[in-house]
């Protein structure tokens, strides 16, 4: 019963930072299409560093659709430079800067399920 809902919670987590992770990504390449990618080598280094933390976060939402654990930590480690890069203070943060951090810590969290899950015998995982 137990394994049961670990392997549903994991389950949960993992679609969830997809689906989520998925539109977030989609508003933002919406946003630098309707807005046009300024040249990042003309930009200041605060402002490069927020594209290449951007990237991270963008890069790490698209990997754990295959690669969990290493794209959640990828993507949190984006999402904390954005903010400490590009955030002059903790009220500048809206709604969707929050939402960046979201599919990142939901991967971690569907990897560290699934990971802390026992092992099935060889019949229950067959299904028969």
């Amino acid at each position: 019963m137990m394994k049961n809902l670990i392997r549903n919670d994991a389950a949960v987590c993992r679609w969830t930072g997809r689906i989520v992770g998925a539109l977030l990504v989609s508003v933002i390449v919406i946003i630098a299409a309707g807005q046009g990618i300024p040249n990042v080598f003309e930009q200041p280094v605060r402002v490069q560093i927020g594209f290449l933390a951007l990237g991270l976060m963008a890069g790490g939402i698209l990997g754990g659709w295959l690669w969990e654990l290493w794209a959640g930590i990828i993507s949190l480690f984006g999402w904390c430079l954005f903010v400490g890069m590009v955030m002059p203070s903790p009220r500048a943060m809206n709604g969707f800067v929050l939402a960046l951090a979201l599919p990142g810590a939901l991967y971690l969290m569907s990897a560290l399920l699934r990971r802390l899950h026992p092992k099935l015998p060889a019949h229950e995982q067959s299904g028969v």
